[in-house]
Order: C-alpha cells, then sequence, then structure tokens
C-alpha cells in the first residue's frame, strides 16, 4: 500500500570511490533519519541503500508513531526496573514529537494524531491489563484504563493513550529523503554495501566501489555484519496487513489486542476513502506456518467486524524481537568507536527506529544521552534475556542439523507441479527449486550465504526462507532481508 504508486524516479546507484564523514547503511527509518539528523549537524552524509529507499520493512509497516508498544512496560519495568521503563517511555514519546516535528516542515504524509488502545476480550486478561496501565503511568505516561473503545464489538477493558500518531510511511520518509539532500546530504540506491572495515576513516566495500567514512551507520534491520553478534540476540518473525475498503467509518483510533492471536487495527486516509488496516497472524521465520492462510484469517477478522467491499492490499513485513524487550542502540560491538547499529525494534519501528537515530546521531557528534545505558549494545542482562536467548538459539542450531537430515532433497525435481517449490533432487545435487504457473522452473542452492542454514519455502510471499536468523531470498535467489548480503548461487538445470 505505502509504495502504491512506486517512486516517480530512482536515485542513481554510486558511480565511483567517495569520501564521507559518516556513511549510513539502509535507505529506511532508521538509516534515513540518522542521516537526516547528521546532515543538519553540518557533516558530509553519504545514504547506501541495496534497493530504492523505504522498500524495506519502513514500506511494510502499518506506520503507527506510538509509545503504546503492546504490553510492554510492565515487561520492561520487569526487566530493566522502572527506571529503565521511564527512559523507553520518555525516549519513544521523544521520537514520536521529532517525527511531528520532521512534518511540520512540510511532508505530506497525513500525519494525523489518534488515541492508540492496548484492549481486552477476555476477563482473564484485566488483571495484566491493569498492570500494564499501572506500569505506563509509573513510566510518565497518561495512560488510561478505560472500559469501552470506538470497536464495533465489546472489549472487557482496554488502556489507552492519547494524543500519538499514524502516516504514510512511504511518503514520510520520501520527505526526509529531499531533507536530506537539501541539507547536502547523498543517497545512493541499488548499491549494496558487502563489507565495512573499521579505521580512520572506515571503508565500505559496496557492489559500486568502495565508500570511506569517519564514522559508519548500519542501518539494516539486523546488521549484516556479525560482529556484534545480534543473530544471536534479536529474533526474526514475519507478520500480515490486509487493507479493506468497508462500508462503515472505521473506528477512529489505533488498536491492538493483549490476547492471541494478535490483531492490530486502524486505518489510512485514501483518495477512494479511509482504509481499514488489520494486522497479525505473526510467526518464526522460516516455518511452515508462511502459508497464505494467515491472509485470509485476516479478512476473515475484518468481514466479522465490518461490511468489507473489497480486499485492496496485502502485504507481510518482517521484523526482530531482542531477546530482553528492549532494542539494542549503539556502537557494532565492544571496541567499536566508529561503527554503529540498531536492531530489535520488535515492529515499533516508527519511534524505535527514530529514537535509534537520534541516540547515534548524539554518538557521533559527541554529545551525551540520557537513554543511553537502557539501549547499550553492550548490556549483559542474563536474567531477562537468558531464556529467550537460549530458546531461539536453540531453535536455530536445530534448525542448522535437523533440515540437512529430514529434508534430503530425495524427491525429483520433475515431480514439482506449476507453482510448486520444494528443496528437491535435480542431477544428483539438493537444488531449492520453485515451478512458475508456467511452467519455468527456477533453481537455487538451499544453503543460505549467511551463515549456511538451510532455506525453506514461505508459500504467503514465495521466497526462500532461512529459518535461523531471518534472510530471505526470492526465487531467483536475490536478497530480499538480511544478515545475508550475497544472492542464493543459482543452479541451472538442463
Amino acid at each position: 500500500m505505502w509504495l502504491d504508486p512506486p517512486p516517480a524516479s530512482a536515485r542513481p546507484p554510486l558511480e565511483q570511490d567517495r569520501d564521507f564523514d559518516v556513511a549510513v547503511i539502509g535507505g529506511g527509518i532508521t538509516g534515513l533519519t540518522a542521516a537526516l539528523v547528521l546532515a543538519r549537524e553540518g557533516r558530509s552524509v553519504g545514504v547506501l541503500e541495496h534497493r530504492a529507499i523505504a522498500s524495506g520493512t519502513s514500506g511494510h509497516t502499518t506506520a503507527k508513531v506510538t509509545s503504546q508498544h503492546g504490553a510492554t512496560y510492565a515487561r520492561v519495568r520487569s526487566s530493566h526496573g522502572q527506571e529503565g521503563s521511564r527512559i523507553y517511555a520518555q525516549s519513544n514519546e521523544a521520537a514520536k514529537e521529532r517525527i511531528a516535528a520532521f512534518v511540520a516542515e512540510g511532508i505530506a504524509c497525513d500525519f494525523r494524531r489518534r488515541p492508540a488502545y492496548l484492549y481486552a476480550e477476555d476477563a482473564g486478561e484485566l488483571a495484566t491489563l491493569e498492570r500494564e496501565a499501572n506500569a505506563a503511568r509509573e513510566a510518565g505516561l497518561a495512560a488510561e484504563l478505560v472500559d469501552s473503545t470506538p470497536l464495533p464489538f465489546d472489549v472487557v477493558g482496554a488502556v489507552r493513550f492519547p494524543d500519538q500518531a499514524e502516516m504514510h510511511p512511504g511518503r514520510y520518509l520520501a520527505g526526509v529523503a529531499e531533507m536530506i539532500e537539501l541539507a547536502g546530504g547523498e543517497i545512493f540506491e541499488s548499491t549494496t554495501a558487502l563489507s565495512v572495515k573499521q579505521g580512520g576513516p572506515c571503508a565500505i566495500e559496496t557492489d559500486h566501489g568502495t565508500v570511506r567514512a569517519d564514522d559508519v551507520v548500519v542501518a539494516t534491520l539486523l546488521p549484516f555484519l556479525d560482529r556484534g553478534g545480534f543473530f544471536a540476540r534479536a529474533f526474526p518473525s514475519r507478520s500480515y496487513v490486509v487493507a479493506a475498503s468497508i462500508e462503515e467509518d472505521p473506528p477512529e483510533g489505533m488498536f491492538i489486542n493483549l490476547g492471541s492471536p494478535t490483531r492490530s487495527i486502524r486505518s489510512q486516509p485514501t483518495t477512494g476513502g479511509e482504509l481499514l488496516l488489520v494486522g497479525g497472524e505473526g510467526h518464526h521465520v522460516g516455518t511452515g506456518d508462511a502459508q497464505p492462510e494467515r491472509y485470509e484469517r485476516l479478512v476473515e477478522f475484518a468481514q466479522r467486524h465490518w461490511t468489507v467491499d473489497s480486499i485492496n492490499y496485502r502485504w507481510s513485513a518482517q521484523d526482530y524481537s531482542p531477546d530482553d524487550g528492549v532494542p539494542y542502540i549503539g556502537p557494532l560491538y565492544p571496541l567499536s568507536n566508529r561503527m554503529y547499529a540498531a536492531t530489535g525494534f520488535d515492529k515499533w519501528g516508527m519511534t524505535g527506529g527514530t529514537v535509534a537515530a537520534m541516540m547515534i546521531g548524539d554518538a557521533i557528534v559527541g554529545r551525551e544521552n540520557p537513554w543511553r545505558s537502557l539501549y547499550s549494545t553492550r548490556r549483559v542482562n542474563p536474567i531477562a534475556a537468558g531464556p529467550r536467548m537460549l530458546l531461539e538459539n536453540a531453535r536455530a542450531g536445530m534448525r542448522f542439523v535437523t533440515d540437512r537430515v529430514t529434508d534430503r532433497g530425495q524427491r525429483s525435481v520433475d515431480d514439482l507441479a506449476r507453482g510448486e517449490a520444494g528443496i528437491v533432487s535435480a542431477a544428483g545435487h539438493k537444488v531449492a527449486a520453485f515451478r512458475d504457473e508456467d511452467g519455468s522452473l527456477q533453481a537455487v542452492s538451499t544453503r543460505c550465504t549467511h551463515l549456511g542454514c538451510q532455506v525453506r519455502w514461505n508459500a504467503a510471499e514465495r521466497t526462500w526462507d532461512c529459518p535461523c536468523h531471518g534472510s530471505r531470498f526470492s526465487v531467483e535467489g536475490e536478497v530480499l532481508n538480511g544478515p545475508a548480503v550475497r544472492p542464493l548461487p543459482r543452479r541451472f538445470i538442463t
């Protein structure tokens, strides 16, 4: 939805070796906001984007600009104390207002203030809801416990956050990109960063030459450089969205439920009227849960509560959940003083990515930031992070080994029907193959180019996904999501 219509013109790729004060890798909300902040600090800035700006997760979000992040504050208070919860609230409120300030400079992106609700439908969830309301208020937010919402179905209660916001993220980031260029920054699309060597200056090798910079911001959802070990501390999941035209007026506000399965609701103005957005159905990347039925369940939910005329858009998104409930923002690895990263926004990247940009901007210009300790990439929180870290990394290790044993590709590629994919055998070799509706065959290596896990078929999006660390590839092997930076090698079958 946010990429329709696509941008009128593409920015050119890097054409020669270049030097900048700051190089930003990634053209989503984190990278572009950091680039704007630093360009306005007088730094020369170059942005390197693998495809086009806002084409990644930032262009596949529901674009809630809010400090209401589901049932977050009780969890953060438990993991990081009341002061940590206060900082989390303060930083996300500041990010929301920073976005509002940029919009006020003239970005036409349908930015509008809306209340945000966390609602419960089961009486057994009321105690959790009350804890969340209390934790949010203790964190300094104007959260109130209410017994009704504007939704067209009954709830047993909700936490209401006033004065939150929503927007069109594609138009917002297009506006930010223009502001970067007005401030003297440069943006290079269709330019893939392949490696970074820290030094004075740092050297970024791309598929179009070398960029040298005093400081580097790695804003690639999950850092594609493994030096910080973030793939072992933040874990990938996908979620789904449908946008529907309905006969009724959509409810005024943004909504997310406390229970499971998740249902996230908001509306968006268009030239044809308001569209209702319903999101949810999240699951770990690279599992058999990636099926078209995920979309159908969201459609069924919309049809159950509204009169749906049509489903105008459907899409999915990817993000990473941190092991202790708080994003990682700061130096890429413990000994780094020139390279910065941010990850683990847990599907709340509009404010989370802006928090990261503000913090990294402060670090590069040498300004103290009061949120640094909470978000530190160097933090160790074994009580809060340990169980999740052990579970997720055990899952990745199991997938690395068992997929090779249980899916050996013994089935012949000739057995693939039209529209079907699988790990199959071709000329004595195991391949990941897809036969499209016209009978054409696309075959690629089964091994993810990040750390070698065996990819799995995503039937909902028709992609090859890595179950270990979330890299995703097209049927032709093109990288769609990192941390992989190199495509799956093609396998030619005669």
